[in-house]
């Protein structure tokens, strides 16, 4: 809004809702509570779990590429189709769910029933999921977070190599000492 003196009623209201939505938002969204490196999982295994949760958040706004609405059922079978068979047996059912609730949180998806009986969701994409597929914001944060996760098995074999190349020096020098004192 260019001049907030001329804001209306409905202004005003819709701007104290989206104050009360941001400040519950804190309260609501805690994705990583809990992960820390002193919470006794590895630096890998953090890495591994935002790879994990950013691919799985892209690849469910992926499948509104091709189609405006989903039951779960069929976005699960679309996702799953998505993501290599590997990373599938890696996932646990809760932790995709939680996925998928994460995009409704956070109004990137709505999901709708057809009836009051009805036990299988429906889902369409929101104007700023649209816009978070467009920018591709969760597939480079899976791209970041996958380099990320590489970086960190990558570091803990540079250490292996590391004491390896350490223990060979120090028995190489162990040997020419002993082959100097003869």
């Amino acid at each position: 809004m260019k001049d907030p003196s001329k804001a209306t009623d409905e202004d005003i209201k819709a701007l104290k809702e989206m104050h009360e939505l941001l400040y519950s938002f804190k309260e609501k969204m805690k994705p990583y509570e809990g992960i820390s490196l002193n919470s006794g999982r590895t630096i890998e295994e953090i890495a591994k779990r935002f790879y994990q949760e950013h691919l799985i958040l892209s690849a469910i706004l992926e499948a509104f590429v091709y189609k405006e609405k989903y039951s779960f059922s069929d976005l699960n079978k679309w996702v799953f189709n998505y993501v290599e068979n590997k990373f599938k047996w890696d996932l646990s059912v809760s932790y995709y769910n939680l996925c998928v609730a994460k995009l409704c949180n956070i109004s990137l998806l709505k999901a709708e029933f057809q009836d009051e009986h009805d036990c299988n969701p429906f889902f369409s994409i929101t104007e700023e999921g649209r816009d978070a597929l467009r920018q591709q914001t969760f597939a480079n944060l899976a791209q970041s977070s996958l380099f990320n996760y590489q970086a960190s098995s990558l570091n803990k074999q540079i250490k292996r190599i590391t004491i390896a190349s350490v223990v060979v020096a120090l028995a190489t020098l162990a040997v020419a000492f002993m082959t100097l004192l003869k």
